[in-house]
């Protein structure tokens, strides 16, 4: 008897924290689209808010932030994936396949060396810092393009999105190195290869679950539909992981193939699927925000030296990037300074950062402080990226 009670304590503690979670998230909606704020700052804000006062404990949750933080990812990925369409992909489609990866690339190694030389982080985790910050939030710039010409809407739309699988991709393989402390020269093959599988797999995966996803929107009513779209997205998924594949690659392409395909897809499960990703999205930026207590801020100096890594991975970085990739995109220098200063950081760097600790936990590779350090920036980073984004939004809306 004394035990049950215990186990029905704990469940209803985490019921209410839940309960609060949601009403925040519903809250802090319903404010933000009428002040503008942005949501996601506020989602983290509160968190920590609520945090610092215990009416929040992350403790307390156990298992349920990473398993929520997985599927968050899933959904988010699957939702945005009806926001992209292959004829408005093919318009800039060069440049967007261009700065989804190689921009991807090469804003993770600025980001990470800037780390390893301003912070002192070892290498490993200035890698997994600057893979997590590489991409762009399909969340938040999907809510900044409402005023902007159409040619920056395609542009920075199907970039956000198509950036998600590899922004998802490296970090995974860089804590499967960490944790697995393989040397060196045995592991650039290894995980070489599992990149290869990993592209190839959930590629091809992909391709089945749309056609799979086909039939099945076709058969489900419109009662079903929204439970047919949650089925495939998770089926999915977990195939393309238990096959050795990116389910995140393979969820991504499977709802962008539906979106395009002729078989229309019905509105209302397109709206099911932004309804869940907003739900996901509360979770995620307010759990995050919860790991950041005003107690443990207070402990975490900000130096010189933080402000300008996470310049450097809001602005510099971008900019630099933006500029090598669209030289020769037939893009103004304009118009490329515009496209570098839109780069809100989201979904992927919360839902990922907290990885950092188990690193720390687990290999000899990563210090507890490193990680600290890690999640400090990327905390800061999600803040202020989202705020000069819509600051250089309104610009660009005004001009």
């Amino acid at each position: 008897m004394i035990i049950l009670t215990i186990e029905l304590t704990s469940v209803l503690s985490i019921l209410t924290q839940i309960a609060i979670i949601l009403a925040l998230g519903f809250a802090l909606k319903l404010f933000c689209e009428k002040t503008n704020m942005p949501f996601i700052v506020a989602l983290i804000l509160s968190g920590t808010l609520l945090a610092s006062i215990s009416l929040l404990k992350i403790e307390e949750l156990g298992i349920i932030p990473d398993t929520l933080r997985m599927l968050a990812l899933i959904i988010v990925v699957f939702a945005n994936g009806f926001y992209l369409k292959l004829e408005n992909l093919l318009k800039q489609g060069t440049l967007i396949v261009t700065l989804a990866t190689f921009g991807v690339l090469l804003t993770a190694s600025i980001v990470a060396l800037i780390s390893h030389a301003l912070l002192g982080l070892a290498l490993l985790p200035a890698l997994f810092m600057g893979a997590i910050l590489s991409g762009t939030d399909p969340a938040v710039v999907a809510n900044l393009l409402k005023k902007m010409p159409e040619k920056f809407q395609t542009i920075l739309n199907m970039e956000s999105i198509l950036n998600q699988p590899l922004t998802v991709i490296l970090p995974i393989i860089i804590f499967d190195f960490a944790v697995a402390k393989t040397p060196l020269p045995i592991a650039l093959p290894i995980y070489f290869g599992k990149l290869i599988v990993l592209v190839s797999v959930g590629f091809i995966v992909g391709l089945i679950g749309f056609f799979i996803g086909q039939k099945l929107l076709k058969l489900t009513g419109v009662e079903l539909e929204e439970i047919a779209g949650l089925v495939v997205a998770l089926s999915v998924f977990a195939l393309a992981e238990n096959l050795g594949g990116s389910g995140i690659l393979a969820v991504g392409i499977t709802s962008i193939l539906l979106n395009s395909s002729k078989a229309a897809v019905k509105e209302t499960f397109s709206e099911f699927n932004r309804e869940l990703a907003l739900l996901f999205t509360i979770f995620v930026f307010v759990m995050f925000g919860m790991q950041f207590p005003v107690q443990l801020l207070g402990t975490l100096e900000i130096t010189r030296f933080d402000v300008i890594v996470v310049i450097f991975s809001v602005v510099t970085a971008r900019l630099f990037t933006v500029a090598v990739v669209g030289y020769k995109s037939g893009l103004s220098w304009t118009e490329r300074l515009k496209l570098g200063l839109i780069a809100p950081k989201g979904m992927g760097p919360a839902a990922l950062a907290p990885l950092a600790l188990t690193m720390a936990a687990t290999s000899e590779f990563v210090s507890m402080q490193a990680a600290l350090t890690v999640m400090k920036i990327v905390y800061l980073t999600i803040i202020i990226s989202a705020l000069l984004s819509i600051i250089a939004a309104n610009l660009i809306n005004n001009n």
